[in-house]
């Protein structure tokens, strides 16, 4: 039997820190989906670890002594990853590496033609519980790697590409193996330990700024309920007291959605408390399925609402985002004393200052109790990086690390990529430092004790930066 250490990479988004740290889900599906007797997996979430990361990994290294590393990255976190892999060959050469995730299923390709190849033996493209256990086997029996689907290996120094492996049926997937993690505590949403739930996989929309169907294409399957109900049962008895629903879009089926929060009322499992991704269209549907979800134990609902401007939504193809939809969702949240965090999208082609700050003023309008202003990113294999490139909108062709939707990329017909940055940068100062905000943000009447501790911490610090910002432009004047 061989051993094998899974790394989920240490970069976050910082403008989400200070809410929730969310643990990775991937590397335990795949660790839970090992056959018993092929491979000692162990997960190490790297978000968490506070020491010197090369240090950390280089003891893991030397205690666990693993036949296989697999790193799971996100574009953003690929220049991470790659430093990893780096550091186990320098460690010993005869570890093999496997990366996986959505950076390496979209650039497989250019992955492996990269000089940073070197440090690579194998890619797992698409869902990896399978392949990542397919490839255990392989190594633990000596029997060769042409045969798996969806896997990308090394052989005389050159990468062969498996065909792709047909997607999942979801009846046969193990729960996530919460007991393979090294690091158990320290993940929390608004101070309350989490851990994270899949109810299903996949979307059907089209939007052109998203990279989720070049993962799963266009579909959309779903978990048995009662399968979630033991997801849920099982994060809990490892200590979690809040769930994060991770499904691209857990909105596409409303019965269902609402069966499920009546099945988890029903379970008594409704004192956890509950962050959901849903869509406009989702939520303005009824107020009897958004008063469910509060029964349920549902306190935070991120909400993708992108844009209100007709011309936006037509260019970023986001049809079940219609601005008529936006109050009533927003409204039936309020009413029932759940967090609203409105989601849009800025830069768009089109914006000008004043447009970005019509966004400020609706999220404002609307009461958003965390709006999150993303900049447009042009993501790898997405419509709209083809688009932006074709219009030499895109400032920043190549350094990945920056796609994570906090930095301007591109610029618009009236804005460089460093006015889009200081605009956005003053929305967040402006929303977040007005006393107004405090007589309807709902983070404090429902997470009080970590509200203020975190007031305390960060308006110093605001303030502080507000100060040099002026004595800069004072001075630069």
């Amino acid at each position: 039997m061989i051993k094998a250490l899974l790394f989920a990479m240490p970069d976050s988004i910082s403008r989400f820190d200070d809410a929730s740290y969310i643990p990775n889900l991937g590397v335990l599906s795949v660790a839970g989906n090992v056959d018993p007797g092929v491979c000692d997996v162990k997960v190490v979430d790297l978000l968490l670890v506070k020491r010197e990361l090369k240090t950390y990994v280089l003891d893991l290294l030397k205690t666990h002594s693993p036949d296989l590393v697999g790193l799971s990255c996100m574009s953003f976190q690929y220049y991470s990853a790659v430093a990893l892999a780096k550091l186990v060959k320098t460690y010993d050469k005869n570890i093999l590496v496997v990366m996986g995730g959505y950076h390496p299923t979209l650039m497989y390709d250019a992955m492996a033609t990269s000089p940073e190849s070197q440090f690579i033996d194998f890619i797992v493209r698409g869902e990896g519980e399978v392949t990542f256990n397919e490839l255990a086997t392989a190594i633990n029996t000596g029997s060769g790697y042409d045969d798996i689907p969806g896997l990308s290996y090394k052989a005389g120094g050159v990468f062969h590409h498996n065909p792709p492996r047909s997607l999942l049926s979801l009846e046969t997937i193990q729960l996530p193996k919460r007991d393979a993690r090294l690091i158990k505590k320290g993940f929390h949403s608004f101070g309350i330990p989490v851990d994270a739930v899949e109810t299903s996989r996949g979307c059907t929309y089209g939007c052109k700024f998203c990279s989720i169907r070049r993962m799963y294409g266009r579909s959309f399957r779903k978990y048995e309920i009662s399968r979630v109900i033991s997801d849920i049962r099982d994060a809990h008895e490892h200590g979690a007291r809040a769930i994060n629903f991770t499904d691209d879009n857990i909105t596409l089926d409303l019965e269902r959605m609402e069966r499920l929060f009546e099945e988890i009322t029903a379970s008594k499992l409704n004192s956890i408390h509950y962050s959901v991704q849903a869509s406009v269209k989702g939520m303005a549907h009824s107020a009897r399925l958004v008063q469910k979800m509060a029964d349920a134990g549902v306190k935070i609902v991120f909400l993708g609402i992108e844009s209100v401007s007709r011309e936006n939504l037509r260019f970023l193809q986001k049809k079940s985002s219609v601005p008529s939809d936006v109050l009533k969702a927003v409204k039936y949240l309020r009413d029932n004393g759940i967090i609203c965090i409105g989601g849009f999208i800025v830069g768009n082609p089109d914006d000008d200052e004043k447009s970005l700050w019509d966004v400020f003023n609706t999220a404002w309008d609307l009461k958003i109790d965390l709006p999150i202003f993303f900049i447009l990113t042009p993501h790898m294999k997405t419509e709209i990086r083809e688009e932006l490139m074709a219009e030499d909108m895109v400032t920043n062709v190549h350094d990945v690390s920056s796609y994570h939707g906090f930095s301007a990329n591109l610029r618009t017909k009236h804005l460089s990529p460093e006015e889009i940055d200081r605009i956005v940068l003053e929305m967040y100062d402006a929303y977040y430092c007005d006393p107004g905000y405090l007589k309807f943000n709902q983070v404090r009447k429902t997470y009080p004790l970590y509200f203020w501790k975190t007031v305390g911490r960060k308006l110093p610090l605001f303030m502080l930066d507000r100060i040099k910002e002026k004595l800069r432009i004072s001075n630069d004047s």
